[in-house]
């Protein structure tokens, strides 16, 4: 039975203000954000895996297919889930996205050139660290505890893991901007709920989505984080020392922001599909 929603994105591309407005909309009667109601929907494969020696790491892989089937059978309704997986096939044979399981996706996508700016901030890295892990198309984030790992998740380069879910054509996937949700928010989010009707019943209550909308707003969860702290970075009993996890959002100018020649490396490598979302005009 498919049951599971994909909530995916290369990492730092807005899939945690995506999921703070589903969770407000299927996990509350009002609409009105909270912070718990993150905890509905958990990341895949971090949140289903333990701690084992960082060279298992292939092992855990092999066991994604199977994991994903236990998930979509044991649960009664619809589950949504978290990935920065790329949706590939590993050594030919072993899937990291389950078809069988997948009742759908959705897919945000962030200008790569404000990705590296938030990669920054939430990594604590350099530019130029940021710019190698963004364009690396080997790349991988996993749970590191000294020499145990779980969650290994390959990611590939910014662009592969776009194209990834693009180019499938197994699970019917709701493509979105990472800037249509923050500048337009209302309506981009009334667009997915209307593309997820033709997979589950839904009504769209209009005073809901206005609550949402108000407390989903990235300064409202920037305001939420500076009261309460981040609850993912409780369960995962990690301190950002005055890092926070929603810095700037829409705000974030790649143009302010990053030097000229890091720009220019990265339209010049990603040219084609930058020109394709709009991201670089001819």
């Amino acid at each position: 039975m498919k049951k599971i929603i994909w909530i995916s994105s290369y990492p730092k591309s807005g899939n945690t203000f995506l999921r703070a407005m589903l969770s407000a909309f299927f996990y509350s009667e009002d609409g009105i954000f909270k912070q718990d109601y993150l905890k509905n929907i958990a990341e895949f494969p971090r949140d289903f895996f333990e701690l084992k020696p960082s060279n298992n790491f292939l092992s855990e892989i092999e066991e994604y297919e199977t994991v994903q089937k236990k998930i979509s059978s044991t649960n009664k309704e619809i589950i949504f889930l978290k990935t920065h997986l790329a949706n590939l096939t590993v050594n030919k044979i072993i899937p990291t996205i389950n078809k069988d399981c997948s009742m759908c996706a959705i897919y945000i996508v962030r200008d790569p050139r404000n990705v590296i700016l938030s990669l920054k901030n939430h990594y604590n890295l350099g530019v130029k660290e940021c710019l190698n892990f963004l364009m690396n198309d080997k790349n991988f984030i996993c749970i590191k505890n000294k020499d145990l790992s779980k969650g290994y998740t390959p990611i590939l380069d910014w662009s592969s893991n776009y194209l990834s879910w693009k180019k499938q054509q197994n699970i019917n996937t709701i493509f979105i901007k990472f800037e249509d949700l923050v500048f337009d928010q209302e309506n981009t989010f009334i667009y997915i709920l209307n593309k997820l009707k033709k997979f589950i019943n839904l009504e769209i209550d209009q005073k809901k989505i206005e609550n949402i909308v108000k407390t989903t707003k990235f300064k409202h969860l920037r305001q939420l984080e500076e009261k309460e702290g981040f609850i993912e970075n409780k369960i995962m009993g990690i301190q950002n020392n005055n890092r926070f996890f929603f810095n700037k959002g829409g705000e974030q100018n790649f143009n302010k922001d990053l030097d000229q020649n890091i720009i220019d490396e990265i339209n010049k490598k990603y040219k084609e599909l930058l020109l394709e979302l709009n991201y670089l005009k001819n």
